[in-house]
């Protein structure tokens, strides 16, 4: 964490020396917010502090919902009885896997409030960061080169090995690494990834079953019409029987339990 922030915010990492978690609850303004969102709430040096989120699927309202959780942490940094001026530093960082800015090429930008004719900062209490993953393939040489880029790709990789490729020859990103690795090899985790896995599957085929089970219901109630309506034009049961396989790829005892079922007996 000290080495992403480290680029991010451009400060040398050793000089983060006070990185704290804090309670990363904040009342939520959406019902969606955190489906696909990881969110991570720090407190480091200089007074500042740092919303962490990654967003897999395109939300529309990013910038709102980015806006409306920066600047409650900039109202809830102040104490009641404080001046002012004890306000925090307050960053969000977003690293999406979508194109917030699709008229922007850059994959890395930084956002401030500022003077619209000379460009003077208005306060730099707020700022916000964001990294579109996407945008990776279309950086410049001079854009590789930063330590942004590199923890951009190391996020966006797609296996350990390509983690290992990325994060060679620095600390930090080695670090980060093996902490992933020796997560993604957790038992617990694993068995609460496949508890999930589970879930997901169980809901679907529930789904799948209702739908199959419906589908059976209502080709029933279609044969109970046909068969009485064949029988009314005097054809016999063994007709009858002919007509019914011909439709359907039910098996045979399927077939001859439902013309049991509904054939009328004279």
């Amino acid at each position: 964490m000290k080495g992403l922030l480290g680029a991010l915010l451009e400060i040398p990492p050793e000089q983060i020396v006070d990185l704290e978690v804090i309670d990363s609850h904040l009342e939520q303004e959406y019902v969606e917010d955190k489906e696909g969102i990881l969110d991570l709430r720090l407190r480091c040096a200089h007074e500042k502090q740092i919303n962490i989120e990654m967003q897999l699927y395109h939300v529309r309202y990013w910038v709102d919902r980015s806006m409306y959780y920066n600047c409650k942490m900039l109202v809830i940094s102040v104490k009641k009885g404080e001046l002012y001026r004890t306000m925090k530093h307050c960053v969000h960082i977003g690293i999406l896997d979508f194109d917030l800015f699709p008229e922007q090429r850059e994959f890395y930008s930084i956002h401030k409030i500022t003077n619209m004719r000379n460009g003077k900062i208005y306060s730099d209490k707020l700022a916000f960061h964001v990294i579109e993953l996407r945008k990776l393939e279309q950086a410049t040489d001079e854009e590789k080169k930063e330590e942004v880029y590199r923890w951009a790709k190391l996020i966006s990789a797609r296996s350990i090995q390509e983690m290992r490729a990325v994060a060679q020859g620095d600390e930090y990103m080695n670090e980060m690494v093996d902490t992933f690795e020796d997560f993604d090899l957790d038992d617990e985790e694993r068995y609460r990834a496949f508890r999930r896995e589970m879930a997901i599957m169980d809901h679907k085929s529930g789904l799948d079953g209702a739908y199959e089970e419906g589908m059976e219901t209502g080709m029933e109630t279609g044969l109970q019409i046909m068969i009485s309506t064949l029988q009314e034009m005097g054809l016999s049961k063994e007709e009858v029987r002919d007509k019914v396989k011909n439709s359907l790829t039910w098996t045979d005892e399927k077939t001859e339990e439902i013309i049991e079922k509904y054939w009328q007996s004279s």
